[in-house]
């Protein structure tokens, strides 16, 4: 699939980036994560080693975005409200409590229209702010 990531183009999929991160150790997880076969990953170190970019030219959020169209399960931890320890390495590793399908696709769907929404709100807000100053 192709992106747009602050103005750069990419192009990934999805057997690229779970190839990518096989063997690797997932970093420690702050506010997002994203659920790969060999464990929880941050969406910002998945994205530094699938595109080579510096983690400071995107957002956490960008990187959510892409790799929930993706179709990779990304999460927030307060969605998980108490029911796993991200910092026990056991209990990181993908569950079959996690694994239905559908409820992945609608929290990567829902997860894709926020970020649609708050980049719409972003433009209407600049589109208002021209509108202003040339009154």
């Amino acid at each position: 699939m192709k992106f747009l990531v602050g103005g750069r183009e990419l192009e990934l999929v999805r057997s690229q980036v779970v190839e990518t991160m096989k063997g690797l150790e997932p970093e420690t997880i702050r506010e997002y994560f994203v659920e790969l076969p060999n464990g929880w990953f941050p969406p910002k170190q998945i994205f530094a080693i699938v595109t080579n970019w510096e983690r400071s030219s995107y957002t956490s959020h960008e990187a959510v975005r892409v790799l929930s169209r993706l179709g990779l399960a990304c999460r927030r931890v307060d969605e998980l409200r108490g029911e796993v320890d991200l910092f026990d390495k056991d209990s990181t590793q993908q569950d079959e409590d996690f694994s239905d399908d559908r409820m992945r696709e609608v929290s990567s769907a829902v997860k894709v229209l926020q970020s649609a929404v708050a980049g719409l709100s972003d433009r209407i807000s600049i589109l208002e702010r021209g509108m202003i100053q040339e009154s």
